[in-house]
């Protein structure tokens, strides 16, 4: 769970009102809701940016209508905000006015039929086969025991909201998974852990010379600990079965060509796998920053992140200045901030 969360982590800045909406009758909050629906945008947390706001107005219903009142949403905001099982609608300024979320109650599965004759394996276990969603041979399941598209699957992982509920055959083949939410309890208790893990990994790199290295990028570029002094250099630490990396690549790829121009910011990825699988796997992804494959004892030895992805910058004096483990939709802004900080010093 610890290593789940952490890929989702996020660090929103919400500003709220006290304005909320009351509760209502439900009969009339259908159509309330409907009304409201219809002048606002739906979006997603993604869409929103580094900064999450939130208008004087915002309501929140669950899907059958109930409106929930100010202390529910203050205390659960960010909850369901984060949640992707829930509809997120804001107004002109783009701030969140609307949210409709499922229940808790709605996520309960009361027989896992489908798990009968297979064996329950550990979340780290299922984390650590590196399992791909859109593979045909595996299947996943949510509440109730509905079968989840993979795509749909892979968005509650991301979530950090869910919880993995895996199983194997008794030849140890990953066979199929319950995707599960976890209640408001168990996401606190599994985000303290994370940020603990994340505060002592930064407290052991943050402000010290990244460890020294000599690496040949695919383009047969050698890379060292004295080549990229002088430059802002943003590394990304990854490996080619790992989703939330995949998902974030497009949004680093914006990052590299902002930058294209100016041969004083470096892009290194250090990837786990070797190279004949980052070939491959570039054949149907694209990834743009300098990716150094066969990196696995380097990144293990010398750095040992508490999960993937993970995001360091380091100044002109090849000192780390950022970095972050997991995947969050606004590391793309943190990693520009931090470049463009650099730069002017």
């Amino acid at each position: 769970m610890k290593i789940i969360l952490l890929f989702l982590i996020c660090c929103l800045t919400i500003t709220t009102s006290t304005s909320f909406g009351q509760n209502n009758s439900t009969s009339s909050n259908l159509e309330q809701l409907n009304s409201l629906k219809k002048s606002l945008k739906k979006v997603s947390i993604s869409d929103l940016g580094a900064t999450v706001s939130a208008s004087k107005g915002i309501k929140a219903y669950t899907f059958g209508g109930e409106l929930q009142n100010k202390e529910v949403l203050q205390s659960k905001i960010s909850y369901w905000i984060m949640d992707p099982e829930s509809e997120i609608y804001v107004d002109t300024n783009n701030a969140i006015s609307l949210i409709i979320f499922l229940k808790e109650e709605e996520e309960v599965v009361v027989n896992k039929i489908h798990a009968e004759g297979l064996k329950n394996i550990s979340e780290e276990d299922f984390l650590n086969r590196r399992i791909r969603f859109e593979d045909k041979n595996y299947t996943f399941y949510g509440a109730n025991n509905e079968k989840l598209m993979p795509e749909n699957a892979l968005k509650k992982f991301k979530s950090g909201r869910y919880k993995v509920d895996a199983y194997v055959d008794a030849t140890d083949q990953f066979k199929m998974a319950y995707i599960l939410k976890m209640t408001q309890e168990q996401l606190n208790q599994g985000e303290d852990e994370a940020m603990k893990i994340q505060n002592d990994f930064e407290a052991k790199l943050k402000g010290t010379p990244f460890p020294d290295f000599t690496s040949t990028d695919l383009s047969g570029t050698t890379h060292t600990s004295e080549s990229i002094k002088g430059k802002v250099v943003v590394i990304n630490l990854w490996f080619t079965a790992c989703a939330p990396c995949i998902h974030e690549m497009p949004e680093l790829n914006k990052i590299v060509d902002a930058y294209k121009e100016n041969e004083d910011v470096l892009f290194l990825a250090f990837a786990q796998d070797p190279k004949s699988r980052v070939d491959k796997f570039l054949k149907k992804h694209k990834f743009d920053y300098n990716i150094i494959p066969d990196s696995q004892e380097y990144i293990t030895k010398k750095l040992n992140p508490p999960a993937y992805p993970t995001h360091i910058v380091l100044d002109k004096n090849s000192n780390v200045v950022f970095l972050f483990s997991g995947y969050t939709p606004q590391a793309g802004e943190a990693i520009k901030s931090y470049i463009n900080s650099e730069l002017k010093k």
